[in-house]
């Protein structure tokens, strides 16, 4: 392995040091050119910083701040190009490197950074070789899990057998891990990675980064997939794998993510269609129960939540409902998406919430009686997202006797609905039950409590 002492000592690189003595037996893993503001982010253990100059900061404060954050991600060293593009080094950054025995270095102006990368990676062919026997490890793992029980969760488990580390895959959004049956993420861990990530422009989040909770430090990866999520490894042993490694258990991840996503799409394709079929009457409810059972629904009181939707908005609600768990079936009628959910109050509240995130306004028809009234809950819904728009609410439920009616066509149906069972009685018995109810004076109830 090569150090950075021996880096110094060979004539042709040109390359001297400025600070950091005490630190020149670090061995250098790899070399690495990068000229952004915080190069840290995509940094590794063992990695010489070569910079021009361009991302260092000017001012004394911010100086030692960038020889702090190096010293973190425990870089090898710096490497500045000499008469190049970097502002004068302060002595409270050499000062700081001193104390913190990062050798900061100076490169020869006519000396190319790449005569630099070409020495580390001369030398360290063998670490390469043993990167190369670990990732071989690793996809030889995934054939053994695979060949044995296709478990998500149970092959990251295996996987961080394999690099002492334990692995998590969470959705960036909220920290939630994206396969069901997988631990969910320590309480500060997950704090730390959502605020991180909110500290990030969604396109612009480094293709690998430390997320530091007192005494543990993760490495964060993006998996390369479209919806944004990243891959989470805690070392077990204070030895954080390779950047190499971790990008290949992404990919891995990637793939995973990618069966869950087509898994999900066909669930909400079969979904669909039981709607429709139900609501068109071309399915029996009997017929739909195998269905039902796919989609965790008819095995207890169900209810329709309606909205008008904003080109097709179903992919992503499915996916939201999908990743929390919630029994649902989706139905896209152009301008209309309906969704067939459980009526527990703590299902409805968390359909209820993604569709607030998307902004929509909802209506609640009131609890189906039977699959066999789909279509009148689908209406009942409709009136309820009439009355939320009208009084310009998110959520209007058909249950609420507080609704106003602003149409002839809702007073009727409420009044179905309230009065339907007493005109059906008048009807067949020749009684005159609504007339006497229509003659009782409110008031007297009042005088009478």
């Amino acid at each position: 392995m090569l150090t950075v002492r021996d880096l110094t000592e060979i004539p042709y690189l040109k390359t001297r040091v400025r600070a950091g003595e005490r630190g020149l037996d670090r061995t250098i893993t790899w070399a690495h050119s990068c000229e952004l503001s915080q190069p840290w982010g995509w940094m590794e253990k063992g990695d010489l910083l070569m910079t021009v100059g361009m991302g260092i900061p000017e001012d004394r404060e911010s100086q030692v701040e960038y020889v702090e954050k190096l010293a973190e991600v425990e870089v090898s060293g710096l490497a500045i190009g000499e008469d190049m593009l970097a502002p004068p080094i302060t002595d409270e950054m050499i000062d700081r490197a001193n104390e913190l025995s990062l050798p900061l270095l100076i490169t020869a102006y006519e000396v190319p950074f790449i005569q630099l990368s070409r020495a580390v990676g001369a030398a360290n062919r063998s670490m390469a070789q043993d990167q190369m026997i670990q990732v071989a490890r690793v996809y030889d793992r995934v054939r053994e899990v695979m060949a044995q029980s296709p478990d998500t969760p149970g092959l990251f488990r295996h996987l961080g057998d394999e690099i002492d580390c334990d692995l998590w895959i969470c959705l960036n959004a909220t920290g939630d891990v994206a396969f069901s049956g997988s631990k969910p993420l320590p309480d500060q861990i997950l704090t730390a990675l959502v605020e991180a990530i909110a500290g990030h422009d969604e396109n612009a989040i480094p293709g690998m980064w430390r997320l530091e909770v007192r005494d543990r430090v993760a490495l964060v990866v993006p998996v390369p997939v479209q919806r944004p999520v990243s891959l989470l490894a805690v070392s077990r042993t204070g030895e954080l794998p390779s950047y190499a490694t971790l990008q290949h258990v992404a990919a891995i991840a990637a793939l995973e993510f990618e069966r869950l996503i087509s898994a999900r799409e066909e669930l909400r394709r079969l979904g669909s269609e039981t709607f429709a079929a139900l609501l068109d009457r071309r399915l029996s409810p009997e017929s739909a129960g195998p269905s039902l059972r796919r989609h965790q629904l008819g095995g207890e009181p169900m209810l329709v939540v309606a909205s008008r939707s904003r080109g097709d908005t179903s992919r992503t609600i499915h996916h939201s409902l999908a990743e929390r768990g919630l029994p649902h079936m989706l139905l896209h009628r152009e301008p209309w998406l309906y969704c067939l959910t459980s009526n527990r109050e703590a299902v409805l509240s968390e359909v209820l919430e993604v569709f607030g995130e998307l902004d929509l306004t909802v209506g609640v028809s009131d609890q189906l009686s039977d699959l066999g009234s789909l279509s009148e809950a689908v209406r009942e819904g409709h009136r309820a997202f009439e009355i939320a728009e009208s009084e310009q609410q998110a959520v209007a439920h058909y249950s609420d006797p507080t609704a106003g009616f602003h149409s002839l066509s809702e007073a009727r149906a409420v009044v179905d609905r309230v009065l339907g069972p007493l005109i059906e009685y008048d009807r067949e018995h020749g009684a005159a039950l609504v007339e006497r109810v229509a003659a009782v004076d409110p008031t007297s109830f009042v005088e009478r409590g």
